[in-house]
C-alpha cells in the first residue's frame, strides 16, 4: 500500500516578523526542535544561515527557522504563544523553482549536524549520477562549534551510489569533525544471506574510505529477518532492506547506527569506527498490533501509526491502534497509543507506557484555540474529535508523544498535540499551516539548536508559524 499522493508545490515561508501571533521566544537557547523535513525555497536569512557551493560551483545557502516545541501555553496581552514546528529554507542565488526537481529534504541529523539533499533538474554541465530524472547533491550543516557552516559531500566512488547515508561525530557531540556513513545492500550470486558494504567519508581528510563487505547476520538474526521480510512481502509486495525505503536513521550509543523500517524492524550497525563493524537485527515488538487485515494487507501505511526514536543506548517504538481503522480519517474516533522501549543489550522489548485518547485530559484553556473539541455534556475538551494523522516520539528518555492532527482532512491548518503519556495529559497544542505540505513523515526531533552559539541580538529568529 502506498501513501495518498499529495501534489507537489513550493511553499513560500511566512515573513519572520509577522508569522503566527507576532511574538518571539524570550530566550535565544533551545535544546531541540520539531523540524519539518522538507525545505522551503527562500532567500530569507538569519543567524543560522550558512553557505557553500554546489558541485558545479553555484552558491547555495541554508537557514533554519526555529520555534520552541515545549513552550507551555502563555498569554502575552491578547496573544497566545504555543509551541510549534520549525522548518528550514534553501536558496541558490541565480536559480529558481524550476531548477529544483523536488523540495530539498533532511536525510538525518546527529547532535550539531544535519544532513540534507537537494535534487536539481539535470542540465548540461550538472553532475548526474543518481538514477531518475534528477541530480542529487548532499550537504552537511554544522551548527557549531563556532559560526554555522555548510559543506558539500562528494558521492562515494562507486558506480551506483544508491544506499542510505548517516552522520556520526568523531569524538564528543560538540566535536568539529564528523563522518558520513554510507551503507548499501550487496548481493552475492548463489548466497541468500544478506551482506552490506560500508563506506565512510571523513571531514578531516575530505575523502571516502571503504570497510569492504561486512560480516553477515548471525543465523538467528537471519531467521528473524527472513520471517519479518516474508510477512512484509506478503503485505506490501516488497521486501524492505537497506535502501531508499528506509524510514528513519537513529544513532544508538556512541557510534552505532540503526536503520529503521516500520514494516520489518531495525538493522543495527554496531561500532561503525571499529575495524570490523558488526550488524545485528532487532525485530519490532512481538506484541504490537500490526495494522493488517485477515489477508495480511495493511489498513494504513505504518508511517500513519508508528514511530521509532533513540536516546543513548535506549530505543523507543510507538504504535497507535484505532477503534475503527476504516473510519480513521473521519475524526471522532477512539485510539490507543503504546510505547515500548529496548536497551541494545536487552533481549526483548518492554512496554513503557500506554494511553487511551478517551482518558487524556485537556486543559480547558485550550478551548480558545480549539472550541470545536468542547463537549457540552461532559464540560470537557475531547481530543478524539480531531483526525489523527501521524505520531512522533521525543528523542529524550521520557514518555512524550507528538501527534499531528486536523479538525477535518480538508483543512489547511493542522495541530501539533504534545501528549504526556505517563500522566495521560496534553502538555501543549500548536497550530501549523499545512498548505502544500505533506503530513506523512512530517517532522522529527533534532538537537542541533543547542549547539548554535548565539548572542542576545540573535533571538528574534525564533518565529511562530
Amino acid at each position: 500500500m502506498v501513501l495518498s499522493p499529495i501534489s507537489f508545490r513550493f511553499a513560500a515561508p511566512m515573513d519572520p516578523h509577522v508569522a503566527g501571533s507576532g511574538t518571539t521566544r524570550r530566550s535565544s537557547r533551545l535544546d531541540w526542535v520539531l523540524l519539518h523535513k522538507s525545505a522551503r525555497i527562500s532567500g530569507h536569512r538569519n543567524a543560522t544561515t550558512a553557505e557553500c557551493h554546489t558541485t558545479e560551483g553555484e552558491p547555495i545557502e541554508v537557514s533554519f527557522w526555529l520555534v520552541d516545541p515545549l513552550a507551555t501555553l502563555q498569554a502575552y496581552g491578547t496573544h497566545v504563544t504555543p509551541p510549534g514546528v520549525s522548518y528550514f529554507s534553501v536558496q541558490c542565488p541565480g536559480l529558481d523553482d524550476k531548477d529544483f526537481a523536488d523540495e530539498p529534504h533532511i536525510l538525518c541529523a546527529n547532535a550539531s549536524l544535519v544532513l540534507f539533499s537537494v535534487d536539481f533538474v539535470p542540465v548540461p554541465g550538472r553532475t548526474f549520477r543518481d538514477l531518475g530524472l534528477r541530480c542529487t547533491q548532499r550537504f552537511v550543516y554544522r551548527a557549531g562549534p563556532g559560526k554555522p557552516s555548510l559543506h558539500l559531500i562528494p558521492d562515494p566512488d562507486i558506480v551506483r551510489p544508491n544506499g542510505v547515508s548517516a552522520l556520526l561525530h568523531c569524538g564528543d557531540a560538540g566535536s568539529e569533525h564528523y563522518a558520513m556513513v554510507f551503507l548499501r545492500r550487496k548481493s552475492i550470486l548463489g548466497d541468500k544471506a544478506r551482506y552490506y558494504d560500508l563506506h565512510v567519508f571523513s571531514s578531516v581528510t575530505r575523502a571516502w574510505s571503504s570497510k569492504g563487505t561486512l560480516p553477515g547476520l548471525s543465523e538467528d538474526d537471519q531467521k528473524l529477518l527472513a520471517k519479518a521480510s516474508h510477512a512484509t512481502y506478503k503485505r506490501l509486495g516488497r521486501c524492505s532492506l537497506i535502501e531508499k525505503k528506509t524510514y528513519k536513521l537513529i544513532k544508538v550509543g556512541a557510534s552505532s547506527l540503526g536503520y529503521v523500517d516500520l514494516s520489518w524492524g531495525i538493522l543495527l550497525v554496531c561500532d561503525v569506527f571499529s575495524e570490523c563493524p558488526v550488524i545485528k537485527y532487532i525485530p519490532l515488538p512481538a506484541s504490537r498490533v500490526c495494522n493488517v487485515d485477515g489477508d495480511g494487507d495493511p489498513y494504513i501505511a505504518p508511517e500513519y501509526c508508528c514511530d521509532v526514536s533513540s536516546c543513548n543506548n535506549l530505543i523507543k517504538f510507538d504504535e497507535v491502534e484505532f477503534d475503527d481503522r476504516d473510519r480513521r480519517s473521519f475524526g471522532n474516533q477512539g485510539w490507543k497509543a503504546t510505547t515500548w522501549s529496548r536497551d541494545i543489550y536487552w533481549d526483548d522489548w518492554r512496554v513503557r507506557s500506554s494511553v487511551n485518547v478517551a482518558n487524556i485530559s485537556v486543559d480547558p484553556r485550550y478551548s480558545d484555540l480549539l472550541p470545536q473539541l468542547w463537549n457540552d455534556k461532559t464540560k470537557e475538551l475531547e481530543l478524539k474529535k480531531l483526525v489523527f494523522y501521524t505520531p512522533t516520539l521525543s528523542k529524550d528518555d521520557d514518555d512524550f508523544l507528538y501527534v499531528m492532527s486536523k479538525l477535518n482532512s480538508e483543512d489547511d491548518k493542522a495541530w501539533v498535540i504534545s501528549v504526556d503519556m505517563k500522566h495521560a495529559a496534553v502538555q501543549a497544542i500548536a497550530p501549523y499551516s499545512t498548505k502544500g505540505r505533506p503530513l506523512v513523515v512530517w517532522q522529527c526531533p533534532y538537537a542541533f539548536p543547542k549547539y548554535l552559539e548565539l548572542t542576545p541580538g540573535d533571538s528574534p529568529f525564533f518565529i511562530l508559524m
